[in-house]
């Protein structure tokens, strides 16, 4: 069992087979793509996973979660957003494609090869799956104008637009009578 510093690599089959597993943290910094979110750098990333191996289909998985924070733009005022991520991971090992169809449908198949496999991606690929779809502060912290507002504002602005074209004809027919 591995726990504290996470291991840079490793060995999914000897792990499944001895029902090992891993615990610790990172940081986001350490997870390479993950920089987009770039105040989020120096977040802790959790990581709990356990590998076994099914007595009775004798399928080797990987189960457990990946968590963060990360600071995303809320999609209803644009400012940032500090949002939870959890990753639920349920993993069965395959070591070819064609095995994928044979994984048990409880399971999401992780193509692994019988060298040690790095546990950066691993970590990267689950965090992005688990992003919000749509990341919103429950209370945003600028007030939002409301849509009487908007339509106020859009009204006098096309009332404007309308107006301007005639206003200069108008200027001119008032000369034009004036001389």
């Amino acid at each position: 069992m591995f726990s504290g510093q996470l291991p840079h690599y490793v060995e999914p089959r000897k792990l499944a087979d001895q029902g090992g597993s891993i615990g610790g943290q990172t940081t986001v910094a350490a997870l390479p793509r993950l920089s987009e979110f770039e105040q989020s750098q120096g977040e802790p990333v959790d990581v709990a996973l356990t590998f076994a191996r099914s007595d009775e289909d004798g399928v080797r998985s990987v189960e457990g979660t990946i968590s963060t924070h990360l600071v995303l733009t809320c999609q209803r005022c644009l400012e940032p957003v500090r949002c939870g991520i959890t990753a639920r991971v349920r993993l069965a090992l395959v070591w070819s494609e064609d095995d994928i169809d044979t994984v048990p449908d409880r399971f999401d198949p992780w193509l692994v090869t019988d060298d040690k496999m790095p546990l950066a991606p691993l970590m990267e690929e689950e965090l992005l799956l688990a992003l919000p779809l749509v990341a919103m502060h429950e209370q945003c912290p600028t007030q939002l104008p409301t849509t009487t507002q908007v339509e106020e504002e859009e009204e006098a602005a096309s009332q404007e637009q309308a107006d301007n074209p005639f206003a200069i004809l108008a200027t001119l027919k008032k000369r034009d009578g004036q001389e």
